[in-house]
């Protein structure tokens, strides 16, 4: 991921953006960095952005400036349809500076058709409007901070900033001569609205300092839940006529519209691994920095507990990482009073798991990375940077995660990955339901229960978990791609009537019922082992969690590493 960051503070003041800010947002793009000021008289406009180069045939330093506009674009185009030898931040600046672009409706269509995890800032310098958007689903991060005489919009920021998480809901206009807000929803069935800069800011504050249970949040019934379908009837019949369990999958899986579905899933994430292993220079972080015409080393890393998720992920890659090149598979485990073995539970199904796939694919060199961390490093790590990445979240599982994914991220066994792009499974159990909370649902209230408890996790996905995984990955200059995030693919899976998802009935039992959809995928593809693990959360697996504290308690450690 690159990183971007815009000041517009008064003339007659001083930067707000210090040393420790600047470098965070060059750790995100290590290939190259640009720093462009503009003089509007009453204000000044700062724009940085550092650079990690992964489409078009060149690295291309940002922002772009022409008469009309100027841009920071931070993430990925994955849209087949748009020229693939012309880097991605330069056609989106000539859709959006192109003459024929003339209204703010226009501007707005524009972006509107981008396809992609990105975040982005661009400034219409014929009218004096700021835009700044994450994309619809919220996968990179933008953050914003206001005093009396500036206003910061930055990927990464800090605790000495008192800083708010710009939601994915809309699009916003900010104009610098009124301060007046403009939302432009991503859904075309809302209208716009608008708002003062204080209210706007307010509104965002009180919706994040909620807890997570009270996530505003209405459900539209769209599917009929009083038409039986016939798929519940097969797989409750099989269910109880079958004890093996691969061999119940085996049977579920030859109902015709289970089957069907299972190759539209299947299709669907190969394509959305595809691009995101194709749209890269494919290169490690060494041979980027050489004119090497091939680089031999591993590229494409994956964040690899050995559960379901990551395991298809793999599988998958293996079609279109070159074959000459190996890749990584990075695990992580913590050992928390220092005397205890790193052979925790992610560690253990992980190399299950690399064994079977060192079974399937056996032409593949996989390098099973570990990543062990004592407490001491972990403890030095969460005061010096990990508490500032993480920042505005603050509570004890944004710590556990935020700390776990960034230590994966680093790639540091004993030789650090030279990757530049890590594959990770997030959104998979938002989708699929992955969560106790999906089987409690369901036992309160049947199938509309789980349905609207799988809506609710997907809206709030971009506030709960993306923007803080961004910061702290791409902190290592490595960039996160999420096939399960496609819109495609998410779209697909967010069409399918709860029971083909998952099928959390006390007729199925945790590690079938739950995210049966993906298991059946990994059964597909020729995976085993992997298919009747059961879910683990990441900060359990890694061992870096204490299961007596609560998750949404604020963290004392990030509150006392000030």
């Amino acid at each position: 991921m690159c990183g971007i960051i815009c000041e517009v503070r008064r003339s007659e003041r001083n930067t707000l953006i210090g040393t420790e800010v600047l470098n965070r947002i060059k750790n995100r793009g290590p290939d190259c960095v640009k720093e462009v000021e503009l003089d509007m008289g009453e204000l000044k406009l700062f724009l940085c952005g550092s650079v990690l180069w992964m489409q078009g045939p060149n690295p291309v330093e940002q922002p772009l400036e022409n008469d009309r506009g100027v841009l920071l674009f931070n993430g990925d185009i994955f849209d087949y349809d748009w020229e693939r030898n012309i880097n991605d931040t330069k056609l989106i600046m000539n859709k959006l500076s192109n003459e024929e672009v003339h209204s703010e409706n226009q501007i707005i269509d524009q972006l509107k058709l981008l396809k992609g995890p990105f975040s982005l800032i661009y400034f219409d310098k014929t009218k004096n409007d700021l835009y700044f958007t994450r994309d619809r689903i919220g996968r990179s991060s933008l953050l914003f901070h206001k005093t009396e005489d500036s206003v910061i919009i930055s990927s990464v920021l800090g605790r000495n900033y008192n800083c708010i998480e710009i939601p994915a809901a809309n699009i916003v206009k900010l104009n610098l001569k009124t301060s007046q807000i403009t939302l432009y929803p991503w859904k075309n069935t809302e209208k716009k609205s608008l708002c003062t800069l204080e209210d706007w800011i307010h509104d965002i504050q009180k919706q994040q300092n909620l807890p997570d249970d009270q996530y505003p949040f209405e459900y539209e019934l769209t599917t009929d839940f009083n038409d039986e379908d016939e798929v519940i009837q097969a797989i409750e019949t099989a269910a109880k006529t079958i004890d093996n369990n691969i061999l119940l999958m085996k049977a579920i899986s030859e109902n015709t519209k289970i089957k069907q579905t299972v190759q539209s899933v299947t299709k669907l994430l190969e394509k959305s691994v595809k691009i995101r292993l194709e749209k890269q220079p494919n290169k490690c972080k060494n041979c980027i920095k050489h004119e090497t015409s091939e680089c031999k080393h591993c590229t494409v890393g994956i964040l690899f507990s050995g559960g379901l998720d990551c395991t298809i992920l793999a599988l998958l890659a293996d079609r279109y990482v070159d074959k000459g090149q190996p890749i990584d598979l990075i695990n992580v485990a913590f050992s928390l009073n220092n005397k205890s073995s790193y052979d925790v539970p992610d560690r253990i199904t992980g190399k299950n798991s690399y064994e079977e796939l060192k079974s399937i694919c056996s032409s593949r060199n996989w390098v099973f990375k570990e990543v062990n961390v004592s407490k001491d490093v972990l403890e030095k790590y969460q005061k010096s940077t990990i508490a500032d990445l993480v920042f505005p979240r603050n509570t004890i599982l944004d710590e556990s995660l935020g700390s776990a994914l960034w230590f994966a991220a680093s790639g540091q066994g004993f030789e650090t990955s030279p990757c530049r792009v890590v594959l990770l499974g997030s959104g998979a159990d938002e989708l699929f339901g992955g969560y106790l909370r999906h089987r409690k649902a369901y036992q309160r209230q049947g199938w509309l229960g789980l349905a609207r408890e799988l809506q609710l996790d997907w809206n709030r996905i971009s506030f709960r978990n993306l923007s803080r995984d961004n910061r702290v990955i791409s902190d290592h200059g490595r960039q996160p791609r999420m096939p399960y995030l496609d819109e495609d693919f998410s779209n697909y899976v967010l069409s399918l009537k709860p029971w083909l998802r998952c099928f959390p009935s006390t007729s199925l039992d945790c590690g079938i019922g739950d995210k049966l959809m993906l298991r059946l995928v990994a059964l597909n593809l020729g995976l085993t082992n992997v298919v009747t693990y059961p879910k683990r959360a990441l900060q359990f697996g890694s061992r870096i969690a204490n299961k007596k504290e609560k998750g949404g308690d604020l963290s004392k450690n990030f509150l006392n590493c000030h």
